[in-house]
Parts: C-alpha cells; sequence; structure tokens
C-alpha cells in the first residue's frame, strides 16, 4: 500500500503541530524519568518531514542535558523510504548546534518494520501516523472512510486489521525500548460519543461525507470509473482508547510478555486552527485554502493512487470552493489519544 504525505507537509498541517504541542507535558515526563546513562537514543517514529515536532525536540534535548548533561545524545527521525527524508534531516540538523549537540540519524523505514537495534532506545515518540492500516483490509463498499459508511463488514475488517497493527507495532517498539525507557504514542483517535478527525458530531460538515460526493461526482461525470471509485478508500482507522490499551491489558499479547506497560492515557480535543483564525478575520480565501491544504496533504495519495493526479486535483478544487462557499460549515478539529508506555522488563 502507498502512503505519501504531499511534499512541505508541515507548513500545511498546522493543527498537527498543535497536537504534539498538547503532549508536550507527557514528553518532558518521560524525559524526566528517565536514569542516568550514559547515552540516550530517542526516536520520532513516523515523523513525516520533521517540520512540525522541531520546537518539541528542542525542549525534551535541552531538559535531558540538563539534567543528564554527561550523557550523549542521538535523535533519530523515522519514516517510509518514499518521505522527503531531505526535509526530514533538514529539520533534525536543527537540533545540532544547541546545548545538547545530539548526533542526529535518520531511520528510513516503516514503523510496522524494526527501525534500530533491540534495546536501544530511551523515549520513543509518535505523532499523528499510526492511524494509517499496513494494508488494506479489502472492499469498502459506497464511502471513501470506513467510519463514515454503512458497511458493517468492512467495519469489522477495518477494525481487525487497525488492532492487528497496533499490537504489531507496539511489539516492535517494545523489543527497541530499553528496561526503563518510555513511550509516547499521540494518535488521533475516537472517542466514546464516535467524534473523530472530520466528524465534530454535526457542528459542521462531516469532511468525509463531503470528500465522499466530490469523488463520487466525478465518477457521475465520467472524470474517474466506477473502478477507480471503488479503490478511492482512504485506509486509515480512528481507535478508541479501549482498543488502543487493549494490547496493554492482555498478558498474552507480545508487547506485554516484552515488558511494555501502560503508564497513563487521555483524550485531548484540539479545535481547528484555520476555523479559529477566520472566525477573528473573516478571510475566506485564506481559510478556504489553508483547510483544504491540510485535508490534502494526508489524504491526497488515497484518490491519485485511484483515479490519477488529475482528478485528485479536481477534488480538491472543488473541496476548496464548498469551504469557501459556506465557510462557517466547515472545521477539521482533532481527536487525540495520548498514550504512555514504560518497557518494565
Amino acid at each position: 500500500m502507498a502512503i505519501a504525505m504531499t511534499t512541505g507537509y508541515s507548513a500545511q498541517t498546522e493543527g498537527a503541530q498543535l497536537c504534539i504541542e498538547a503532549a508536550s507535558d507527557w514528553a518532558l515526563t518521560c524525559v524526566d524519568h528517565l536514569d542516568d546513562q550514559s547515552n540516550h537514543v530517542l526516536i520520532d517514529y513516523g515523523a513525516a518531514d520533521g517540520g512540525t515536532a522541531v520546537s518539541l525536540w528542542t525542549r525534551l534535548l535541552d531538559r535531558l542535558h540538563a539534567r543528564q548533561p554527561k550523557a550523549h545524545l542521538t535523535l533519530i527521525g523515522n519514516d517510509l523510504p518514499s518521505n522527503d527524508n531531505a526535509a526530514l534531516a533538514s529539520n533534525l540538523a536543527l537540533q545540532i548546534p544547541g546545548q545538547a549537540a545530539p548526533t542526529v540519524l535518520i531511520s528510513a523505514r516503516s514503523f510496522y518494520e524494526p527501525t534500530v537495534a533491540p534495546e536501544t532506545v530511551s523515549f520513543g515518540f509518535s505523532a499523528t501516523a499510526m492511524h494509517w492500516l499496513s494494508q488494506s483490509p479489502g472492499p469498502l463498499d459506497g464511502h471513501v472512510h470506513v467510519l463514515a459508511s454503512n458497511d458493517a463488514d468492512a467495519l469489522e475488517r477495518f477494525s481487525a486489521q487497525a488492532l492487528s497493527d497496533w499490537t504489531r507495532i507496539l511489539a516492535l517498539r517494545s523489543r527497541e525500548l530499553k528496561v526503563g525507557g518510555r513511550l509516547l504514542t499521540v494518535n488521533l483517535s475516537r472517542d466514546s460519543k464516535g467524534l473523530y478527525l472530520g466528524n465534530n458530531g454535526g457542528e459542521t460538515r462531516h469532511v468525509f461525507d463531503q470528500l465522499h460526493q466530490i469523488w463520487h461526482d466525478l465518477m457521475t461525470e465520467g472524470l474517474v470509473s466506477e473502478a477507480d471509485y471503488q479503490k478511492g478508500t482512504i485506509l486509515n482507522f480512528y481507535k478508541s482508547p479501549e482498543e488502543f490499551t487493549a494490547p496493554l491489558m492482555d498478558s498474552g499479547s507480545e508487547p506485554y510478555r516484552n515488558g511494555l506497560r501502560l503508564v497513563d492515557e487521555r483524550t485531548v480535543y484540539v479545535t481547528c486552527p484555520y476555523r479559529r483564525r477566520w472566525n477573528n478575520d473573516r478571510d475566506t480565501a485564506t481559510f478556504a485554502s489553508g483547510l483544504m491544504a491540510t485535508i490534502r496533504s494526508w489524504s491526497r495519495h488515497s484518490f491519485a493512487s485511484a483515479g490519477g493526479e488529475e482528478a485528485a486535483d479536481e477534488l480538491y478544487k472543488r473541496l476548496q470552493h464548498r469551504i469557501a462557499a459556506e465557510p462557517e460549515q466547515w472545521s477539521l478539529d482533532y481527536v487525540e489519544h495520548h498514550q504512555m508506555m514504560e518497557r518494565v522488563a
């Protein structure tokens, strides 16, 4: 399965940076917890181009260096081989002149694979990355996103795939963590009311319904074939808090057997920064282009790979027009799950 964020991802994802900032208190708690060592490896799993986390890593490195000034620090950025790893390297290198003077490296492998040597990581972090599925669970009928569909069979398959993937991710990370090492994940999720990114309970338009309507229109108009329309599926899944913690509640799961334990978890809400700005300045053109761009940054590959570049471009052109026509009806609010873990044995 091809997953790729658009070039310039960080510049188009202001909301993702706010989600990272909302987790900074727990990230600092994690590094404060680390025992004195001669060296520490810190890794950002699924970092994209790394721009959204520059400030966070500066704070963490400075904090850890202040607490353990003799420890050598290594910061590793991880994402797919298809990622803009040149941009990631540049953003990681911004940390080098700081007081901590870390070594910076890139692990250009999927976080569904081993990324570093076993028992080497002191602190692992991941933000808005691990909702993507490692493979397609099969067809989805009549929609572009499973949680917005009425396809009960697909929902069961997607849910099973998501839990299998999540258990595997935690198993891999538990092998890479040192005993006493911590892992903090900041994941797009759904809450107890069923709210998730793009669905704020009807306060504004359901973003995935809107994407589906436009995609269906392109098929009706003959701009994409029916077969391509069916392939236009956003292959991610927003897990519930219970689904996130499930592998750590199961003593038979591999992460649990590897010593990974839940320290704490919480659900956090981040309001759409583009909508908040529009509420103040009423600059509809800027709002429509910015909101469209942030949606496009993580969803475009799903449509371009199904129907081609021109069809994808037309979809986002129409999306921007819809936002501009009714700006008061649009917002992209985040539902995030924070999960702090530690390897105890």
